[in-house]
């Protein structure tokens, strides 16, 4: 009796130690995302990112003995203003450890987090971004792009029209991109790498988010009949509006989608009406490479009841990536150390390769290749990945081209 009275105390005393533990303050990450506005179909699929990757580490112990929360702050459009106040409102009241933003802007982000010191992780995609990096690299030392620029993606287009199996009428291409930063600079990868492998930008048209008419616009595409219509355009109403108006009297075209046809409420927007789509994007080819990337694109479907966008893998590596800096330190308040461990090593993902951050910050174009994905049977199947150089393309699994059934 006395035995178990003792063993009832220690098992009181240790339970109580670790409920302590565990009730102490949290570790608060902060998540400014755009949750309303035109990109809040994008915001959507970073925040899922996130959300497993902190339900994962609290579902391991939580890191260093704490448990994780994340505050999220709406940027809306990315004006200058709100990603200062968020920054101002995340790390300065609310005590962030660290940002995991996603898409946060063209650069107004790294100033506004550049005040700080918290590690900064965002998916800008932007070279306008590295440039105000460049600018004072000592200073914006805690900030990292999970990925390279845009241009890159657009100099991919023709590499890719070139690898498929399909005989063109023209080497005509109409263009339509938005009048942000990610628009245009996708476009200007499009206009370098068309000159360069003999095609022809036959219409460039630039348009605000929001548009949902596009009359004016098809007008002129049906003039041309062009061989491939490429639309850069993060906002799947704007996506949808334009495919099912190009429906009424296609022309023998393909058509591509680009990065808005990945997130997260494109597709079951559509479904099989999406067939013969093409999009591209950095994310987990379809079927995914490994077993461990398999298993978690399983449970990201069974949690959300939908595909997982191109940023939800960045995201939720983003975080991984973080917790092992904070674990390898010790100390989750130690800046400066964390952010030079994050400079200096390498890091493992889900899909069996290592990633890093180089000169400028930015994981390189060559680390995370871009997936050529085309829309067969309701889904998502990878065609091909660019290789060590974006002129080179690897086709994926046994997955082909297939004509758009609109092309008769």
């Amino acid at each position: 009796m006395k035995r178990n009275m003792v063993l009832i105390v220690m098992l009181v005393l240790v339970f109580g130690s670790f409920t302590a533990v565990w009730a102490a303050k949290p570790i608060k990450v902060g998540a400014p995302l755009s949750l309303t506005g035109p990109y809040a179909g994008d915001g959507l699929g970073y925040l899922r990112g996130i959300e497993m990757a902190v339900d994962e580490l609290n579902q391991q112990g939580g890191l260093l003995g704490k448990s994780l929360e994340i505050v999220k702050f709406d940027t809306q459009d990315f004006s200058p203003e709100r990603v200062m106040q968020a920054a101002d409102q995340l790390v300065r009241k609310e005590r962030v450890a660290a940002i995991h933003a996603g898409w946060a802007g063209w650069g107004q982000d790294v100033r506004a987090y550049g005040k700080y010191d918290v590690p900064t992780f965002v998916w800008d995609a932007s070279i306008n971004a590295v440039a105000v990096y460049r600018e004072n690299p000592e200073r914006y030392f805690n900030w990292f792009m999970l990925n390279a620029t845009e241009k890159g993606a657009g100099l991919a287009t023709t590499t890719f029209l070139e690898a498929i199996d399909y005989s063109y009428p023209n080497k005509k291409i109409a263009l339509i991109t938005t009048d942000d930063s990610w628009g245009l600079e996708i476009g200007k990868g499009i206009k370098e790498g068309a000159e360069k492998r003999d095609w022809k930008i036959a219409l460039s048209e630039v348009v605000p988010y929001g548009t949902r008419e596009w009359g004016p616009i098809l007008t002129k595409i049906r003039a041309i009949q062009p061989a491939f219509i490429h639309l850069e355009i993060v906002s799947s109403p704007d996506l949808i509006t334009f495919f099912r108006q190009f429906l009424k009297d296609p022309t023998p075209s393909i058509v591509s989608f680009g990065y808005g046809g990945t997130l997260p409420d494109f597709l079951p927007n559509l479904g099989q009406e999406a067939n013969g789509l093409i999009m591209e994007s950095i994310m987990i080819p379809e079927p995914a490479p490994t077993p461990e990337s398999a298993a978690w694109v399983e449970r990201f479907r069974q949690r959300y009841e939908a595909e997982p966008a191109a940023g939800s893998f960045a995201v939720y590596t983003g975080v991984m990536i973080w917790a092992e800096a904070v674990r390898q330190v010790g100390k989750v308040d130690d800046y400066k150390a964390i952010n030079k461990y994050l400079d200096e090593h390498k890091f493992k993902t889900l899909e069996g390769r290592y990633v890093w951050f180089d000169d400028d910050h930015k994981i390189p174009n060559t680390v995370w290749p871009v997936n050529w994905i085309q829309i067969q049977n309701g889904k998502m199947v990878t065609l091909f990945l660019t290789g060590d150089t974006l002129d080179e393309l690897r086709p994926y699994m046994d997955f082909k081209f297939q004509t758009p059934p609109w092309i008769k």
